[in-house]
Protein backbone atom coordinates (compact mmCIF):
# COMPACT_ATOMS: atom_id res chain seq x y z
CA UNK A 1 0.00 0.00 0.00
CA UNK A 2 1.19 3.26 -1.31
CA UNK A 3 1.90 5.97 1.25
CA UNK A 4 -0.26 9.48 0.45
CA UNK A 5 1.43 12.48 0.42
CA UNK A 6 0.33 15.19 2.76
CA UNK A 7 -1.05 16.80 -1.33
CA UNK A 8 -2.72 14.02 -1.57
CA UNK A 9 -4.41 14.21 1.53
CA UNK A 10 -5.13 17.73 1.43
CA UNK A 11 -6.73 17.61 -1.75
CA UNK A 12 -9.01 14.62 -0.59
CA UNK A 13 -10.12 16.55 2.43
CA UNK A 14 -10.94 19.45 0.03
CA UNK A 15 -12.82 17.74 -2.41
CA UNK A 16 -15.18 16.10 0.50
CA UNK A 17 -15.22 19.61 1.99
CA UNK A 18 -16.62 21.05 -0.67
CA UNK A 19 -19.36 17.62 -1.66
CA UNK A 20 -20.60 18.46 1.82
CA UNK A 21 -21.02 21.87 0.81
CA UNK A 22 -21.87 21.08 -2.30
CA UNK A 23 -25.22 18.81 -0.67
CA UNK A 24 -25.92 21.65 1.86
CA UNK A 25 -26.28 24.18 -1.28
CA UNK A 26 -28.44 21.83 -3.35
CA UNK A 27 -30.78 21.17 -0.33
CA UNK A 28 -30.98 24.93 0.61
CA UNK A 29 -32.30 25.92 -2.79
CA UNK A 30 -34.95 23.40 -2.44
CA UNK A 31 -33.39 20.34 -4.47
CA UNK A 32 -33.71 18.41 -1.45
CA UNK A 33 -30.44 15.47 -0.42
CA UNK A 34 -28.64 14.54 -3.10
CA UNK A 35 -29.55 10.89 -4.97
CA UNK A 36 -26.76 8.48 -5.64
CA UNK A 37 -26.94 6.62 -8.86
CA UNK A 38 -24.50 4.41 -10.22
CA UNK A 39 -22.72 6.79 -13.35
CA UNK A 40 -24.10 3.94 -15.38
CA UNK A 41 -27.42 4.60 -14.73
CA UNK A 42 -27.02 8.56 -14.55
CA UNK A 43 -28.36 10.26 -17.88
CA UNK A 44 -26.71 10.21 -21.03
CA UNK A 45 -26.10 14.18 -20.72
CA UNK A 46 -24.39 14.03 -17.54
CA UNK A 47 -22.20 10.95 -18.93
CA UNK A 48 -21.10 12.81 -21.45
CA UNK A 49 -20.80 15.90 -19.33
CA UNK A 50 -18.45 14.44 -16.67
CA UNK A 51 -16.67 12.65 -19.74
CA UNK A 52 -15.86 16.08 -21.34
CA UNK A 53 -14.73 17.49 -18.34
CA UNK A 54 -12.65 14.95 -17.52
CA UNK A 55 -11.28 14.88 -20.91
CA UNK A 56 -10.51 19.09 -20.77
CA UNK A 57 -9.01 17.55 -17.40
CA UNK A 58 -6.54 15.53 -19.04
CA UNK A 59 -5.30 17.16 -21.80
CA UNK A 60 -4.93 20.59 -19.82
CA UNK A 61 -7.52 22.56 -21.74
CA UNK A 62 -10.43 23.19 -18.75
CA UNK A 63 -10.86 26.32 -17.64
CA UNK A 64 -12.80 27.68 -14.73
CA UNK A 65 -14.17 31.12 -13.19
CA UNK A 66 -11.43 32.97 -11.07
CA UNK A 67 -13.68 32.50 -7.95
CA UNK A 68 -12.85 28.46 -7.92
CA UNK A 69 -9.21 29.79 -7.16
CA UNK A 70 -10.02 31.70 -3.64
CA UNK A 71 -12.09 31.15 -0.77
CA UNK A 72 -11.05 27.53 0.09
CA UNK A 73 -13.56 25.13 -0.54
CA UNK A 74 -16.80 25.19 -2.48
CA UNK A 75 -18.68 23.34 -4.96
CA UNK A 76 -17.81 22.95 -8.94
CA UNK A 77 -20.06 23.20 -11.32
CA UNK A 78 -20.26 22.01 -14.35
CA UNK A 79 -23.02 23.20 -17.22
CA UNK A 80 -23.59 20.53 -19.16
CA UNK A 81 -23.50 23.08 -21.92
CA UNK A 82 -19.77 23.86 -21.95
CA UNK A 83 -18.61 20.99 -19.50
CA UNK A 84 -14.71 22.10 -19.86
CA UNK A 85 -15.33 25.49 -18.08
CA UNK A 86 -15.92 24.97 -14.40
CA UNK A 87 -18.08 27.51 -12.37
CA UNK A 88 -18.23 28.46 -9.46
CA UNK A 89 -22.47 28.74 -7.53
CA UNK A 90 -22.30 32.83 -8.03
CA UNK A 91 -21.19 32.49 -11.72
CA UNK A 92 -23.26 29.82 -12.08
CA UNK A 93 -26.49 31.16 -11.17
CA UNK A 94 -25.50 34.65 -13.02
CA UNK A 95 -25.22 32.54 -16.15
CA UNK A 96 -28.69 30.96 -16.09
CA UNK A 97 -30.38 33.63 -17.66
CA UNK A 98 -27.90 33.13 -21.15
CA UNK A 99 -27.95 29.25 -21.07
CA UNK A 100 -28.53 27.82 -24.32
CA UNK A 101 -31.21 24.57 -24.18
CA UNK A 102 -28.99 20.87 -23.98
CA UNK A 103 -31.72 19.45 -26.53
CA UNK A 104 -32.52 22.22 -29.26
CA UNK A 105 -29.87 24.62 -28.82
CA UNK A 106 -32.23 27.82 -28.65
CA UNK A 107 -31.96 30.08 -25.51
CA UNK A 108 -33.28 28.30 -22.48
CA UNK A 109 -34.79 31.63 -21.22
CA UNK A 110 -34.94 30.34 -17.58
CA UNK A 111 -34.37 33.27 -15.15
CA UNK A 112 -35.45 31.10 -12.35
CA UNK A 113 -34.42 27.78 -10.75
CA UNK A 114 -38.51 27.54 -9.58
CA UNK A 115 -39.39 26.66 -13.29
CA UNK A 116 -37.95 22.72 -13.04
CA UNK A 117 -36.64 23.22 -16.25
CA UNK A 118 -32.95 22.19 -14.79
CA UNK A 119 -31.58 19.03 -14.57
CA UNK A 120 -29.02 18.53 -11.58
CA UNK A 121 -26.78 15.76 -10.64
CA UNK A 122 -24.43 16.24 -8.05
CA UNK A 123 -21.27 13.85 -8.51
CA UNK A 124 -18.34 13.19 -6.16
CA UNK A 125 -16.43 15.85 -7.11
CA UNK A 126 -18.85 18.52 -9.26
CA UNK A 127 -22.69 19.41 -9.51
CA UNK A 128 -24.10 18.92 -12.92
CA UNK A 129 -26.60 20.88 -14.37
CA UNK A 130 -28.35 21.34 -17.72
CA UNK A 131 -31.40 23.68 -18.90
CA UNK A 132 -33.82 22.99 -21.40
CA UNK A 133 -35.77 25.52 -22.98
CA UNK A 134 -39.90 25.21 -21.90
CA UNK A 135 -40.85 23.45 -25.60
CA UNK A 136 -38.48 20.61 -24.96
CA UNK A 137 -39.19 20.45 -21.34
CA UNK A 138 -43.35 20.50 -22.43
CA UNK A 139 -42.10 17.70 -25.51
CA UNK A 140 -40.86 15.45 -22.25
CA UNK A 141 -40.77 17.14 -19.09
CA UNK A 142 -39.88 13.43 -17.15
CA UNK A 143 -36.61 13.23 -19.36
CA UNK A 144 -34.65 14.41 -16.39
CA UNK A 145 -31.68 13.82 -14.54
CA UNK A 146 -32.70 10.06 -13.49
CA UNK A 147 -34.29 8.57 -16.95
CA UNK A 148 -31.94 5.84 -18.36
CA UNK A 149 -30.83 7.27 -21.55
CA UNK A 150 -32.00 10.73 -21.01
Amino acid sequence: MSRRTPRQIAVDDQLRAAGAEGARWLAAAGWGPPVTVPLERAAAWQQEARARMLAAQEDESCTWCEHLLHGGPQPVLVHAEHPAHLLCRACSVAARPHRRCLDCGRPAASTSRLDGREDVCMGAVAIYSRLRCAACFRGDPLGGTFRGGA
